[in-house]
């Protein structure tokens, strides 16, 4: 397995206060066409309450590209796509082209009905059917990044206090930071646990920010899965490595790539805020 090297993300300026309002989340817009400009660095796409992020935070001593951008959105479903083609350290990530329902650094909808205070009962669950092409063979991940906070109102500065990611797909070796806790079943799906942390410091060596770091790894791939991220999230706080106070701010998805060539297609993704 290839070790998992992670490192501070771009942020984005905050556009909008966060909220957490009482309307459907899945509000279907008509079908929007690719984004000419899909390939631009951090390049946004809206579909709200949704938007595209071509997030490329880890290519800066790397070549390549990553583009990403929209086919349809019709009744509450995505279908978008994400290329990359990147060369590189095998051992860090790249880019995580990705579909965002929420904070990331900072707010661009209004209408995500998140945060989600993980002691009051709402589920939080995604539907995701998804194709892998590789051109060549690809270090990558297909996953969940769920961000949590201990304030319902996070800023464009607020650093997140823990992080959960889960992986439904990986290729070539990839793996996830930290180290594996155990094998457990979650919602009758079998999956390895691993324990990190993210230690971000300045030139001089000075802890700036940090936050802990949980992996849900799938014990065998696919590439279609509805998930319970609540479900996964309240087994952390179970263990007790996380608050039942913790507010889920964030739900993103998409791959985290460390080299090759290819394409994530997405024919069909959601996300139902209960």
């Amino acid at each position: 397995m290839i070790g998992f090297e992670r490192r501070y993300r771009t942020p984005l300026v905050a556009l909008a206060g966060a909220a957490a309002l009482a309307v459907p989340l899945l509000i279907a817009p008509a079908a929007t066409a690719r984004a000419a400009d899909s390939c631009t660095a951090f390049n946004t796409v809206s579909i709200s309450p949704y938007y595209l992020n071509n997030n490329v935070w880890g290519a800066k001593n790397a070549t390549g590209k990553q583009c990403t951008w929209l086919n349809s959105y019709r009744n509450g479903k995505a279908n978008w796509e994400t290329s990359f083609d990147w060369t590189g350290d095998r051992t860090s990530v790249k880019a995580y082209g990705s579909a965002v329902l929420g904070w990331h650094w900072g707010w661009k909808d209004t209408k995500t009905r998140l945060p989600v205070r993980l002691n009051s009962g709402r589920k939080v669950t995604s539907d995701w059917n998804f194709r892998i092409t590789q051109n060549t063979p690809t270090v990558m991940n297909v996953s969940y990044d769920v961000w949590f906070h201990q304030k319902p109102n996070p800023d464009w500065k607020d650093q997140p206090h823990d992080e959960m990611m889960v992986w439904l797909n990986r290729q070539n070796g990839a793996g996830p930071l930290g180290t594996k806790r155990e094998r457990l079943t979650v919602g009758g799906t079998a999956w390895d646990l691993y324990v990190g942390k993210i230690i971000n410091k300045d030139g001089s060596g000075k802890v700036t920010s940090s936050w802990n770091v949980f992996s849900f790894v799938r014990a065998a791939n696919t590439n279609a899965a509805s998930t319970d991220l609540t479900g996964l999230a309240n087994t952390l706080v179970q263990r007790r490595l996380m608050a039942n106070t913790n507010y889920l701010t964030s739900v993103e998805a998409g791959t985290e790539v460390f080299t090759g060539k290819g394409k994530l297609s997405s024919s069909s993704y959601s996300v139902n805020v209960g």
